[in-house]
């Protein structure tokens, strides 16, 4: 099966009007000369890829907070593999406004194509969003968007010049739920979508316009995105029934031993916002003193070079037993635009009255000192319960897979990198500055 969702656009002076096609399919293209992942590298070329990495990400999201649904959790789980192109383009490179609003066309073919949703004709323009506040990090956001307008009419000329073709389809428009000023964008292009309507009325066709806010909002008319178990209780009965008790309790080793790990961040003081915060070393007491919270105009924190950020987080088995049977490892990752990524062991945790036991880091503490330069850092804290992970040979995958990389696509493939390889994950995200007038103490 091959996945279509048709994407209008409309350059920013109204001119370059066109209609693709995204389309998502599960054959992998040939290697790209430069290591692109094979899931996205064949919209390189129309200037699409850095906005491919976080419909990739967006996507994943959904799949995984799906797989981890399933009896015996993620492991047990798959979707449908998915590979994303598009139609030729009457322009060769989209500009970057032109790109960001084909994000939600591209991701919801590929979410067609992995739930194995075929629609009839499926028309989305909108901004993919992910969300970076805590508590929603499996968030994905469908963000509004410039000229719709003028893609509604796009949609309503598509229906008129194809209605021979679309003869009994029902039709399908996506659309983010907010217009750019703010208000429902269902009431600011009433009019518009009434022709449109209209246009699909009187070509005989029945069509659904749904405003998402989230990707999870698409489930309404597609129906519930469902990964399949690899293993489902039926089979695993039969099983059971055939080896007795030797097939059940591996069955119980093997659901208690891919246990997730839940890791949280916790307020560093004990009161405060769940999250790092920034402190400062005193040498008249010899001790860290803790700083507020720094911001910058888009509320990204702010830490100033040569700073420290103090880490506290909470980690739990999420079945009983789990620590015992595969003890978790736990590591800590710090990627960054500029500087190279560093993997650490978590040895550099400690908790209220004991160093970190393996499996254990239910209340821990640990201290980063931030180096003085302008840079925009992630920082992730990962477990896993493979024990046979190789510190330097996991730092050395991660350097190879950035390698050639730039800018925001350093920070969104580390995760998906990371999020690859382990079975808990959290990060946080900040910007370092030099200038501590940004920041005052």
């Amino acid at each position: 099966m091959t996945a279509r969702v048709l994407v209008p656009l409309v350059g920013p002076d109204g001119a370059g009007q066109q209609v693709f096609e995204a389309l998502a399919g599960p054959t992998a293209p040939e290697p790209h000369p430069a290591r692109l992942t094979p899931q996205i590298s064949e919209l390189y070329d129309f200037g699409l890829y850095r906005i491919a990495q976080t419909v990739r990400e967006a996507v994943t999201r959904v799949a995984d907070a799906r797989r981890d649904r399933v009896w015996l959790g993620r492991r047990n789980a798959r979707v449908n593999p998915w590979y994303l192109r598009i139609s030729d383009l009457q322009v060769g490179r989209l500009s970057d406004e032109n790109a960001r609003s084909a994000g939600l066309g591209l991701a919801l073919a590929a979410l067609l194509e992995a739930f194995g949703r075929p629609r009839d004709v499926v028309f989305a323009s909108g901004e993919i969003v992910l969300s970076t506040a805590p508590g929603r990090m499996a968030a994905v956001e469908v963000g509004p968007v410039d000229g719709i307008r003028g893609k509604l009419g796009l949609v309503g000329d598509y229906i008129s010049q194809h209605r021979a073709q679309l003869g009994g389809s029902r039709i399908l428009v996506v659309l983010p739920k907010l217009a750019v000023d703010g208000r429902p964008l269902e009431q600011a292009e009433a009019r518009t979508l009434a022709r449109v309507r209209e246009a699909a009325a009187s070509a005989g066709l029945a069509m659904d316009v749904l405003f998402a806010e989230t990707l999870d909002d698409l489930e309404g008319p597609l129906g519930p995105f469902e990964a399949q178990p690899v293993v489902d209780v039926r089979r695993a009965t039969i099983g059971a029934a055939a080896v007795a008790g030797l097939a059940a309790l591996a069955g119980a080793w093997l659901w208690i031993a891919t246990a997730p790990v839940a890791l949280a961040w916790t307020a560093v003081d004990g009161g405060g916002e769940a999250a790092p915060q920034r402190a400062v070393y005193r040498s008249d007491t010899d001790r860290l003193e803790l700083l507020p919270t720094c911001y910058d105009e888009q509320r990204q924190p702010v830490v100033v070079g040569g700073e420290t950020l103090v880490l506290r987080i909470s980690a739990r088995d999420t079945r009983p037993l789990a620590g015992w049977l595969a003890p978790a490892r736990f590591f800590i990752a710090s990627v960054s635009r500029e500087a190279d990524p560093i993997i650490l062991d978590a040895s550099l945790f400690r908790t209220a009255g004991a160093d970190v036991r393996p499996g254990r880091l239910e209340d821990a503490v640990a201290a980063i000192p931030i180096e003085p330069t302008e840079d925009e850092v992630r920082l992730f804290v990962v477990a896993t319960r493979d024990q046979t992970v190789s510190l330097s040979q996991l730092t050395e995958e991660l350097r190879a897979r950035l390698t050639g990389l730039t800018g925001a696509s350093v920070l969104t493939t580390s995760t998906q990198f990371l999020n690859d390889r382990f079975e808990g994950q959290i990060d946080y995200q900040f910007k370092v500055t030099t200038d501590e007038s940004l920041c005052p103490r």
